[in-house]
């Protein structure tokens, strides 16, 4: 799981800091958004509040400059070099600047993905506890406010393709997404669950074809219990009671998670 911690955009728009993640995705750049607690549909953050994207540090250099050429298709930032030979070849570079500057405020046009946002509100209190964007028609992000609290409290991501790539949880809802879930086939694949915020899981949750199979519980950033699931049932575990890296011991369970003895 990469560290997704260096800061490389900032805006006030939870919709925008979404667009820009998109990007990023898009430029094969793992990417995530820290801060976006939609307050509604339109996606604006409370004043004085605001919203990052979440980088690698070993790619924070290349986002950065992907966010800059996008940025500068946005506002049509082509100006080719004119020379001081003249006035008549000056205007002449002056012209051809126009019009490369007119083709690319068109082309910048027609690559701006305008977001569709859709939200629903489950308890009737006015404010959207479940809410989907959509960019050039395609899923970009679901996220949702399970317990009412006016937080949204877990997030699923989607690449370019439209195609579920992650998800992130607050599983005991205190603001800090400290799940972590992989998507492969639009089915969970493997959940870390990182409770401190360090970078070293306590938790490591493995699935088949979403199917729990396994679960690795560490310790000191080592591996101190194994346990396996058949069908998502109990079945058996191992243990390493003196950290040597070897389990010494292991249990049977029975179909009601009964020690076999």
């Amino acid at each position: 799981m990469e560290n997704l911690t260096e800061k490389v955009y900032e805006c006030t728009l939870a919709v925008e800091a979404h667009m820009i993640c998109d990007l990023l995705s898009q430029a094969g750049i793992p990417a995530q958004v820290v801060g976006a607690f939609l307050a509604g549909a339109g996606g604006e953050l409370p004043l004085g509040n605001t919203v990052k994207v979440c980088v690698a540090p070993e790619r924070a250099a290349e986002a950065r400059q992907v966010i800059a050429d996008w940025e500068k298709l946005q506002t049509g930032d082509v100006v080719p070099p004119v020379t001081a030979q003249g006035r008549v070849r000056g205007l002449f570079w002056f012209g051809v600047g126009m019009v490369c500057g007119g083709i690319a405020a068109i082309v910048a046009m027609s690559m701006i993905k305008r977001p569709t946002i859709t939200g629903v509100d489950y308890n009737g209190d006015g404010r959207d506890d479940s809410v989907r964007i959509e960019i050039s028609g395609l899923p970009s992000m679901t996220t949702k406010d399970r317990n009412f609290d006016g937080v949204y409290d877990v997030q699923w991501h989607f690449d370019s393709r439209g195609f579920e790539s992650h998800m992130n949880a607050d599983d005991d809802f205190d603001g800090r997404h400290e799940w972590l879930s992989e998507m492969e086939n639009g089915q969970v694949a493997r959940s870390v669950l990182d409770t401190d915020g360090d970078g070293s899981p306590e938790q490591e949750r493995h699935f088949d074809h979403g199917v729990l199979s396994r679960v690795d519980y560490y310790s000191g950033g080592r591996i101190v219990k194994r346990q396996f699931y058949e069908s998502g049932l109990l079945d058996a575990a191992e243990y390493d009671d003196d950290g040597d890296g070897v389990f010494e011991r292991s249990v049977k369970y029975d179909k009601h998670a009964e020690p076999v003895m």
